[in-house]
């Protein structure tokens, strides 16, 4: 359900990698953060200087990457963590409790498939020395489809829940020959959020007002 608490703020994510094991380099990050209601606060999208020897070939040629682009506008991955980290620090409204019991924030991240998304993110700011100021709780748009169909037994399950399969399903814009381009896919997946959580409001209120309906029946019949 879209959450009426005006503090809150999700933080999506999509990282392009060079490769399936965490260790390898982050390509391309994206991030949009939005508002409890999912109004759009700020975005951003950068790519990442990277060294080709860590690469898995096969994913560079799987992907989006173009060396002459990369040459050109991928900035030292260093900078990117930094700018990154700024971002989450500017829409943390997430509770934590630190050892000395002292209470900070955090921002709320949201991905697909966030557990490969999650462990790139953190192998990376541990190489960085940096501090990640997110929730280890990274919430899962894929998750989330998974327990939608679960649960809701008018739906027909999609073949599988990949993020291109969903937005099929859901009517989100997502072309083929756009998809593994960072900004692309976070724009997608926070689309996807917004139709899922629609949809759920949609039917708590249909079954709100059949019960509604049902008692004011009963009511009636005595």
């Amino acid at each position: 359900m879209l959450s009426a608490l005006p503090d809150e703020r999700l933080v999506f994510v999509d990282l392009e990698t060079a490769g399936g094991e965490p260790w390898r380099p982050i390509i391309q990050l994206a991030a949009i953060a939005v508002t409890s209601d999912l109004r759009e606060l700020e975005t951003y999208e950068a790519k990442l200087r990277f060294d080709e020897k860590y690469a898995d070939p096969r994913s560079l040629k799987g992907g989006r990457y173009c060396r002459e682009t990369w040459r050109h506008d991928a900035k030292p991955a260093a900078v990117v963590n930094e700018e990154f980290a700024a971002l989450l620090r500017r829409h943390a409204t997430v509770d934590q409790i630190a050892r000395s019991g002292e209470v900070y924030q955090v921002a709320q991240l949201v991905a697909h498939n966030a557990a490969y998304d999650a462990a790139f993110l953190d192998v990376w700011f541990t190489r960085c020395e940096r501090f990640l100021p997110a929730s280890p709780r990274v919430l899962c748009t894929m998750q989330r489809a998974i327990w939608l169909f679960h649960e809701d037994k008018r739906l027909t399950p999609p073949a599988d829940f990949k993020l291109q399969t969903l937005c099929e399903y859901f009517g989100v814009g997502l072309r083929p020959e756009d998809a593994h381009d960072a900004l692309v896919d976070v724009r997608a997946t926070a689309e996807l959020y917004r139709s899922m959580a629609l949809l759920q409001d949609q039917a708590s209120s249909s079954s709100s007002s059949a019960s509604s309906s049902s008692t004011s029946a009963a009511i009636d019949s005595k």
